[in-house]
């Protein structure tokens, strides 16, 4: 029993800190080189990753534009630099999302950061807490000109252009799973616990994610918790679970 609960928990652990990181961005200006940064996949599945600019509330959230498709799993390249589009407003409203085709319900995103206007100018964003009250500045932003967005993966649904007043993520996670994901999240705002999170920041990332492509459902967000994937939240809560019959036995 001991060495079947141990290999569990371990098999778990180690699948909880497989996907990609994706580290929060720095302000950019409009015009400047955008860097985006990731701490790579260890399970050889990302070879194909999607990269969305993105902006809205945790629950609605809005693709801009899709930035670029790159191999997350080489450690040889972790970052992709593109120039920071012309955006309005100049808030600390947008964040990246990450996904690829193969597990489209999985996604893993950046805390929000600024695309400051070309001569450094920025402004706050026009909401400071979240739909539930959490305190995590968020708005909803778009391009200057919109007609050069590019779309959305064809295995992306539920989410609207920018400019709508209402989106979702493809999927939903489970009523347990969505639970426990918001109380681990909770529970390491403010920290970089690589279990879930990853790259803390002051304004916290956005956390709608998904299990299922059937219906929508979000959960809530921890100030500055950093990027969370439901599937890491899926097998962290697993891996708790295997922990206690762990202790039991």
């Amino acid at each position: 029993m001991f060495a079947l609960t141990s290999a569990i928990v371990l098999a778990l652990a180690s699948k909880a800190l497989a996907d990609p990181a994706p580290l929060t961005p720095p302000t950019t200006n409009v015009g400047a080189d955008c860097v985006i940064s990731w701490t790579p996949d260890s399970t050889g599945k990302w070879t194909e990753t999607n990269i969305q600019l993105m902006t809205g509330d945790n629950w609605n959230m809005v693709p801009i534009t899709t930035v670029a498709t790159v191999d997350t799993t080489s450690a040889a390249a972790t970052s992709y630099t593109w120039p920071c589009p012309d955006v309005s407003p100049n808030a600390p409203i947008y964040f990246y999302q990450f996904s690829h085709a193969a597990e489209p319900a999985n996604l893993v995103w950046t805390t929000r950061f600024t695309i400051a206007a070309a001569d450094g100018s920025t402004e706050p964003a026009p909401n400071q807490t979240q739909p539930d009250g959490t305190n995590v500045p968020w708005g909803i932003g778009q391009l200057a000109d919109p007609s050069t967005a590019k779309p959305a993966p064809a295995y992306i649904t539920g989410q609207s252009s920018s400019g709508a007043t209402t989106a979702s993520v493809s999927g939903s996670a489970s009523a347990s799973a969505s639970s426990a994901r918001s109380s681990a999240a909770a529970s390491t705002a403010g920290s970089s616990s690589r279990i879930v999170t990853s790259a803390a920041a002051a304004t916290g990332a956005p956390k709608s994610a998904s299990a299922s492509a059937s219906t929508a459902s979000a959960t809530a967000s921890a100030n500055g918790s950093g990027r969370v994937s439901a599937k890491g939240v899926a097998y962290a809560v697993g891996a708790v679970a295997a922990a206690g019959l762990l202790a039991l036995a």
